[in-house]
């Protein structure tokens, strides 16, 4: 389970300047190299807005790694006390993906929707919240996250790595699936860019989504439409 021992904390309900502030304090402590023994049990973590973007859903579905059978899955919803602005992310749905997670066993590594370090202050969804439990993260958006970077060839597993300033590697573009839009892949935290890239390839068989990220969309979407 995860759960206050395992994991450290700050104030949600902030100003933007303090949040601000949160964001460059825990960017600090990303570590973006392999910071784990073997991954075994994966986590999904899928998040949906309510049209007046007041209410936010999560799902969670646990997997097994690398053959990715589904173990555990979990749901929540809850009031956003945090207004979603571009650039905290985490600020909004953060405090209900956590809620949700505490519903599930501990995993080896979470898969997040959106940004890990390639994020304004280095600090996505996946950064914050793997600093926060202490847990290799990673983020795959299917948005492009960069305006210009060079042309893939078609096949499954093509790629190309991504350097943001000093020549530090800060995510790549990847194609999970053949003859698809690529995703755009960013380390989260206690975990290479290198490293994620193959993740998410593993966790892509079939589509051009990771299957944990997938179905726990699909699990948090469901619960927006039923509530």
């Amino acid at each position: 389970m995860y759960n206050s021992k395992s994991s450290i904390s700050h104030p949600w309900r902030v100003s933007l300047d303090e949040a601000k502030q949160i964001q460059y304090g825990l960017s600090s402590q990303v570590i973006l190299k392999d910071d784990f023994n073997k991954i075994e049990k994966v986590l999904g973590v899928g998040v949906v807005f309510s049209k007046k973007q007041d209410e936010v859903f999560v799902g969670c579905v646990s997997f097994s790694f690398p053959d990715l059978k589904i173990r555990q899955s979990a749901s929540h919803k809850e009031k956003i006390e945090f207004p979603y602005t571009p650039g905290f992310f985490a600020f909004s749905a953060g405090p209900a993906i956590l809620c949700t997670m505490k519903k599930i066993e501990r995993h080896d590594l979470i898969l997040f929707p959106g940004r890990g370090i390639a994020h304004p202050r280095g600090l996505g969804l996946a950064s914050h919240l793997g600093v926060l439990l202490r847990s290799p993260t990673i983020a795959c958006s299917k948005t492009p996250l960069w305006r210009d970077y060079p042309e893939l060839s078609l096949e499954k597993g093509a790629h190309v790595f991504i350097e943001g300033e000093n020549k530090k590697l800060i995510g790549a573009v990847v194609r999970t699936k053949e003859g698809k839009k690529p995703v755009f892949v960013t380390p989260g935290h206690k975990i290479s860019t290198q490293t994620a890239v193959l993740v998410v390839l593993q966790c892509s068989p079939t589509y051009r989504i990771p299957e944990p990220l997938r179905q726990a969309h699909i699990l948090a979407k469901k619960m927006a439409e039923d509530r």
